[in-house]
């Protein structure tokens, strides 16, 4: 999959789960933002999406990246979305800073038929349990 089919994927998530006005804007000069929509209660919503390498980790500078797109596009939510997983410090920032911080497990469960709102229930609270972690490290070695 590509970052522009992950970016649709996520969009078609959203629509799904009753967001309206979504559209993808990712790209060069996206200011920050993959994809901008509505929630289904009114509040508009800005998406990141990043599809990493297993391997790879969410720093805290990308989501200090997409605060600054929340503020661009006047959004009532910023939603950091991605493959991999985060930095406890990025994942610590998007708690203070009220980011919706989907990871690669979370993203599964999106995947999977919750909304994306109810994974603001869930939202800082680690990214895997132990058994899951001990395969992903056996699968990746890290």
């Amino acid at each position: 999959m590509t970052g522009t089919e992950f970016e649709d994927l996520v969009a078609s998530l959203c629509r799904r789960d009753g967001c309206t006005d979504v559209r993808r804007v990712g790209g060069a000069n996206d200011n920050g933002a993959d994809v901008v929509g509505s929630l289904p209660d009114g509040r508009s919503v800005v998406i990141q999406c990043k599809r990493y390498t297993p391997t790879s980790t969410i720093a805290s500078r990308e989501l200090r990246d997409l605060l600054g797109a929340k503020v661009h596009f006047g959004a009532d939510l910023a939603v950091f979305v991605t493959t991999t997983r985060f930095s406890r410090p990025s994942e610590k920032f998007a708690l203070q800073h009220g980011i919706l911080a989907v990871h690669r497990d979370h993203f599964g469960l999106w995947n999977n038929g919750a909304s994306l709102l109810s994974l603001s229930e869930v939202n800082g609270r680690g990214q895997g349990d132990s058994r899951h972690q001990a395969r992903w490290k056996r699968a990746y070695g890290k």
